[in-house]
């Protein structure tokens, strides 16, 4: 593959925290953009999600003309990670195959090359590979004095989460959330040897390679926003898992404000993937452009 890569993306409109942050980062590489929308205004879980905000945002972002909405339901409370995958798979569908790849980054994760992306994504189609993850630093909470909290290994270094490819050909099908089932190239941070998934041998289908720098990591904010906004994100996103959900809340997420020095193994799911907090520094905050809505 040479020349212009032609990108395309699709956004889930649900979470219009950092939309504008989030899609701005990109929105001058793209050739489509699909914004998928719940008529219902209900999230996975059944959860009401602020739909319509999101999508007003990214139609003031969209200057060139270039978003296709598209509507449907998706909720599915005894399984939200169906639905999770459910809605994704119509968003890409809707995306076309007019170009080289889809990206899928959610609006809570801010990118800060995409001159990055678009080298790796070169890489991958050299390599005939069909899907594209990338290392995430997670910022974990805000504190009363505007810093943030962000995940580091159990030594207190820098650390990166591989969640998810976020990126995919254009026809690929999802066969978990982001995840397409088959082969995908993990970007590693180079001299990254402590996050937890770079210390497991490869997953199945897993292709990594020493391609990045630490500052090309997504800057990942799902949890760094005010209280409120994270009952309501836990109320509707895919891992929703009822009295425990809350429960991660009020047990973990909330004391980290004042109790981070002392814990450990905070992923509300996997908890060794979180090992413990530490203080973010200013650069990773400065990324963050609009305040909590």
């Amino acid at each position: 593959m040479s020349g212009r890569l032609r990108l395309g993306a699709y956004v889930l409109a649900a979470d219009p925290t950092w939309v504008r942050s989030s899609v701005l980062r990109y929105y001058a590489r793209l050739d489509v953009l699909v914004v998928s929308v719940p008529v219902d205004g209900r999230g996975w879980t059944g959860a009401p999600v602020s739909a319509q905000t999101a999508l007003d945002l990214i139609r003031e972002i969209d200057t060139r003309g270039i978003v296709r909405v598209v509507t449907g339901s998706w909720v599915r409370p005894e399984d939200p990670l169906a639905a999770d995958t459910a809605q994704r798979n119509d968003a890409l569908a809707a995306v076309g195959t007019d170009v080289d790849w889809v990206l899928q980054l959610d609006t809570d994760e801010l990118l800060p090359s995409v001159e990055a992306l678009e080298r790796v994504l070169q890489v991958a189609g050299e390599r005939g590979i069909d899907a594209v993850e990338w290392p995430m630093r997670v910022l974990y909470r805000r504190l009363r004095d505007g810093g943030y909290l962000q995940v580091v290994g159990a030594d207190g270094a820098v650390f990166h989460e591989y969640p998810a490819p976020v990126a995919v050909r254009p026809g690929a099908r999802l066969a978990h959330c982001r995840r397409t089932g088959g082969e995908f190239l993990r970007p590693v941070v180079r001299g990254d040897v402590t996050s937890v998934q770079v210390t497991r041998a490869p997953e199945p289908g897993e292709v990594r390679v020493e391609l990045l720098d630490a500052d090309e990591a997504i800057v990942h904010n799902s949890w760094a926003r005010a209280p409120l906004s994270v009952r309501r994100k836990i109320a509707s996103w895919g891992h929703h898992a009822g009295w425990r959900s809350t429960a991660y809340y009020w047990t973990h997420w909330w004391p980290a404000a004042w109790l981070w020095r002392g814990q450990r193994r905070l992923h509300p799911f996997e908890p060794a993937l979180w090992p413990r907090l530490a203080a973010a520094p200013p650069g990773m905050g400065a990324l963050l452009l609009e305040a909590d809505r």
